[in-house]
């Protein structure tokens, strides 16, 4: 038994030489620890030289120009009654400052904020009449990068038709389920 003890205690300071022989090459090439001469990942809205831009399949979209579209991640579908698909996105951006530049810029754009949710990842909704967006922000890449990704679907037999009413008709009465 004391041998048995006796191993474990040697594999452990293996383990723990191991380790720390790794976060000291992590810092020596940047990725751990603080050198005071390391910047904070840009924000989407506060980087200049990149300006933000609209896809060209999804026009009411605004993505940031520090985000690059990785093309074998993405798809855009189109049929007669039908647009949509899913465009991927990376880049090394604040999840945070994202989450608030898709949320201002989809609602300049008439999208309107159907809901989020945001935990380690960032999912946001939003609808507009025949149209729905949702957006995955998340870290990849040990931190990295950030990755993107917008989900977009568009019944297009409903694009030109007008708005629903809102109010009942003059006289009507309306029940509870609309009937």
């Amino acid at each position: 038994m004391l041998h048995h003890t006796k191993k474990i205690s040697t594999l452990r300071h293996a383990l723990l030489a191991l380790l720390l022989l790794a976060l000291t090459g992590c810092a020596q090439l940047g990725f751990g620890g603080s050198s005071g001469s390391e910047s904070a990942p840009p924000t989407a809205e506060t980087t200049t030289g990149n300006q933000p831009y609209n896809p060209t399949e999804f026009r009411d979209l605004l993505i940031p120009g520090e985000l690059a579209w990785n093309r074998d991640k993405s798809m855009v579908i189109k049929t007669d009654s039908y647009a949509g698909g899913v465009l991927n996105f990376s880049g090394r951006v604040d999840i945070n400052s994202l989450s608030d530049f898709f949320v201002k810029s989809m609602e300049r754009n008439g999208w309107k904020l159907a809901g989020s949710i945001k935990y380690k990842q960032v999912l946001l909704a939003f609808v507009k009449p025949a149209k729905t967006c949702t957006i995955t922000i998340a870290d990849s890449e040990f931190g990295l990068k950030t990755e993107v990704n917008v989900y977009v679907t568009e019944d297009i037999t409903k694009r030109d038709l007008p708005a629903p009413a809102t109010a009942p008709a003059a006289g009507g009465t309306t029940k509870p389920g609309g009937y």
